[in-house]
């Protein structure tokens, strides 16, 4: 059994985990860490400062 750690939430560390996962099977545990505890798309912030979305 292979034990991988992912460095990173962001799109490519999602992507490699989920592809990870999916191409190793489940008998191998893929495991995400991140510094935060939810992912943030950066570009959507701009929405936030103005007042057109919400943070969460």
């Amino acid at each position: 059994m292979a034990n991988i750690v992912v460095l990173g939430a962001g799109f490519a560390g999602q992507t490699a985990a989920l592809y990870l996962k999916k191409e190793l099977g489940r008998q191998h545990k893929v495991t995400v860490v991140n510094p935060w505890p939810r992912f943030t798309y950066i570009p959507s912030l701009v929405w936030v400062g103005i007042g057109r979305r919400a943070p969460e």
